[in-house]
């Protein structure tokens, strides 16, 4: 059983935290022996049995067709939206009638299987797209190792934690803000996004005027020691987003021990997130309050279930995987 990985955008153009874990999954399955490889577009050789396309969204509308056309399998990795409200459900039967989610619809005809990140993320696929269990699989993101060989070495420095790009999505200004009011020391850990300069100017200004009580750290590798050891010595992780899927930021810190501040939205509702305190991530006293309460309480009741984030051990997602694959080839 041979795998073609298909990425949904080339990598110098962008890449973030979906390519991290796309490359991640690869290395998993390979560590266990599967037959995988990432398609050389150039190349006309057809000895393959699954196409794993990353991503389901019409730019990969002509590959999905092809390949069913040339008798191969079809595996979607997707991040699909909560539509959670009046306006985005809205959107979305507009989109369906007339243009984008209409021409998805049209390529979940030609997919064997698409895996999703959460039950809130399949609930979606049923409810908007009509698909049925048999074609749905739940995996989440993979967590690196190193995180897991050193979850039991975590201390607190006293500073509140958040990685990701520096982006008005992230809110990482507002959590600042929050922070500042109750003098509580912030590191931030992310490179600026490409279009978000004056956010990120915003912030830089606010980092000068801190008196060393907000650091930003401008990127690290992912599952680098400098990193981890940023999990492990932080008070509590924080990321009150606007939108998100499943960041892995938050699994990280949360196979860490470490208490969670993240949205009150449906992506912070999963449940693998289960536990964390969840604030209004345009409200600014939502936020503040959300950090003096788990302040006060040290924590204690803010850490989700390490039962749970275990699954996003690179050996359980591979194998996870693995399961899929089969499903598809007894079809």
């Amino acid at each position: 059983m041979k795998i073609k990985f298909l990425p949904f955008q080339s990598h110098c153009f962008a890449f973030g935290g979906f390519e991290i874990q796309m490359l991640a999954t690869f290395d998993a399955l390979d560590a266990l022996g599967a037959s995988v490889s990432k398609m050389d577009v150039w190349s006309r050789d057809q000895d393959f049995e699954i196409l794993h396309c990353w991503g389901l969204d019409i730019g990969n509308y002509e590959n999905i067709k092809w390949a069913k056309k040339s008798g191969k399998k079809v595996v979607v990795t997707a991040l699909l939206g909560y539509y959670e409200t009046l306006k985005e459900k809205a959107r979305f039967l507009i989109s369906s009638i007339m243009y984008k989610q209409r021409i998805i619809i049209e390529m979940l005809e030609n997919i064997d299987a698409i895996v999703v990140l959460n039950d809130l993320q399949a609930e979606v696929l049923k409810k908007n797209y009509n698909l049925p269990d048999s074609k749905i699989f739940i995996i989440p993101n993979i967590v690196g190792e190193i995180f897991f060989e050193k979850r039991l070495q975590s201390s607190d420095n006293g500073y509140v934690l958040t990685v990701g790009n520096v982006c008005a999505r992230k809110n990482q200004i507002l959590l600042a803000k929050a922070c500042q009011a109750l003098n509580l020391p912030l590191v931030i850990i992310g490179k600026m996004m490409s279009g978000e300069e004056k956010y990120g100017e915003e912030l830089e200004k606010m980092v000068t005027n801190s008196g060393g009580l907000i650091n930003w750290i401008n990127g690290l590798k992912e599952n680098s020691d400098e990193l981890v050891d940023y999990f492990l010595n932080c008070k509590m992780f924080a990321l009150p987003s606007h939108a998100e899927q499943q960041p892995i930021s938050i699994l990280e810190a949360s196979v860490l021990g470490k208490p969670i501040l993240t949205s009150d939205l449906a992506f912070g509702r999963q449940i693998y997130y289960h536990n964390s305190m969840l604030v209004n991530p345009s409200d600014y006293n939502s936020i503040l309050n959300g950090l003096k309460l788990i302040t006060y309480f040290k924590g204690e009741a803010n850490i989700p279930s390490f039962d749970k984030v275990r699954e996003c051990s690179s050996q359980y997602v591979a194998d996870s995987y693995l399961n899929v694959y089969n499903s598809v080839i007894q079809l």
